[in-house]
């Protein structure tokens, strides 16, 4: 394994703090075709107490590092991402902590609990850089070793999952709207930062065109939306013209948007009788500053078991919509504005944007399982462009969505 952290120890330090680090085990977390963001890397760590040089104990951590391949960094803006991410887990998600515990919100509300434990997170080695480098490292605890997995991205989540993961993803959400309607100075300086928009696919023409007609091919693979063709063609085409404008933020519904969420950007916990108890939300390095629905919608179309959402569609808006009013209410910020009929409409718009964005994922959330053999660090164009990758998966899946999105007149 090539993966080197430098200046392991000193990264740590501050949670290490009484103990020295005796050995190191580093090794590959993601499988061939499953993340390209980033290079991740589990980290076994056996450390020994400063005091007591009998006891020692070991620490399992996560490690995300920049990818080795130039088109990926260009693809994700890592120079841009990687930062926002730092930022977000240094200084934006404790000051919503903080923010939380003026207002005395109970532990279990806890905005901290929503994400990975952070060991540790830096730019570059050099201190006083603010410029992201090789040497630029994220650590945190490893969930894999307390239990939580990731679910298949092809099957989704049942109702049971979706229920918990609702309720975390709009105490995400609304906890940043109460800080940017009580303190606006203190959102803009502290959370503000790691929102600024970055650049994506549209940075290399040939991989865009690739997802582009990934939906268009998907489409014309389906009989049953023949009809549809010009119209799912008309609204492709209008979110990839180059003089589309994207809408301004809606308010005062925007908030931290991860901008990302599925499967693969969440892990679940279960005990032992196999009940679901807890949900974690991964990767913040794609946040932006836009409607909390947007990532409400992109969720349940990419990530929920098609049965699942088609019984408990209402349900689930439900079930968001009360964890979001509970949570606003803790902050006693005035509700009014934040109407169950004011949802719904917000709710109908961001539909509309995220159209684009949730049927090109499509393509990556439904990729053919084993087809892709290439580490991310020997990443190769094809690993993307292959007609291979995509196959009755991808074609239910475009094709269940699309229809949703015709039921709902958003196409």
């Amino acid at each position: 394994m090539k993966h080197k952290i430098v200046d392991l120890y000193q990264l740590l330090s501050n949670k290490l703090k009484e103990y020295e680090i005796i050995d190191e085990k580093i090794d590959a977390l993601t499988a061939p075709g499953e993340h390209y963001g980033s290079v991740i890397i589990s980290v076994d760590l056996k450390v020994k107490s400063t005091h007591n040089g009998h006891e020692e104990k070991t620490i399992n951590l996560v490690a995300k590092l920049l990818p080795a391949n130039e088109m990926l960094r260009k693809v994700f803006d890592v120079l841009v991402t990687f930062k926002k991410e730092v930022f977000a887990y240094t200084v934006a998600v404790p000051t919503l902590i903080a923010f939380q515990e003026e207002y005395q919100i109970p532990a279990s509300k806890c905005y901290g609990n929503l994400f990975p434990q952070c060991f540790g997170a830096r730019l570059s080695v050099t201190e006083t850089s603010d410029q992201v480098d090789d040497t630029g490292v994220l650590i945190f605890e490893n969930l894999k070793t307390q239990g939580f997995f990731t679910q298949d991205r092809l099957e989704g989540y049942d109702t049971e999952a979706v229920k918990i993961i609702l309720k975390d993803l709009a105490l995400f959400h609304a906890t940043p709207i109460a800080l940017k309607l009580l303190k606006p100075k203190v959102f803009q300086d502290k959370i503000k930062p790691c929102l600024v928009r970055n650049q994506g696919l549209e940075q290399v023409k040939e991989i865009a065109e690739v997802f582009h007609m990934s939906i268009i091919d998907g489409a014309k693979d389906c009989p049953e939306l023949e009809p549809y063709l010009d119209r799912i063609k008309n609204v492709c085409n209008r979110f990839t013209d180059p003089n589309f404008v994207r809408p301004p933020p809606s308010e005062p519904w925007s908030t931290i948007a991860h901008s990302d969420f599925w499967t693969s950007n969440s892990m679940m916990l279960k005990n032992s009788e196999g009940k679901y108890l807890q949900s974690k939300i991964l990767d913040l390095q794609l946040l932006t500053y836009n409607s909390a629905l947007c990532d409400l919608v992109f969720f349940l179309f990419t990530s929920v078991i098609k049965e699942d959402l088609e019984k408990n569609f209402d349900n689930f808006l439900k079930i968001y919509y009360d964890s979001f009013i509970n949570t606003l209410k803790d902050f006693d910020v005035d509700l009014e504005v934040f109407s169950w009929d004011g949802f719904k409409e917000e709710f109908e718009k961001a539909g509309r944007n995220e159209v684009y964005h949730v049927l090109v994922m499509l393509k990556p959330i439904c990729t053919e399982r084993g087809i892709v053999q290439n580490s991310p660090q020997n990443f190769v164009n094809s690993d993307w462009t292959r007609k291979d990758l995509l196959g009755p998966n991808h074609r239910r899946k475009i094709r269940n969505t699309i229809l949703a999105f015709i039921e709902r007149n958003w196409i």
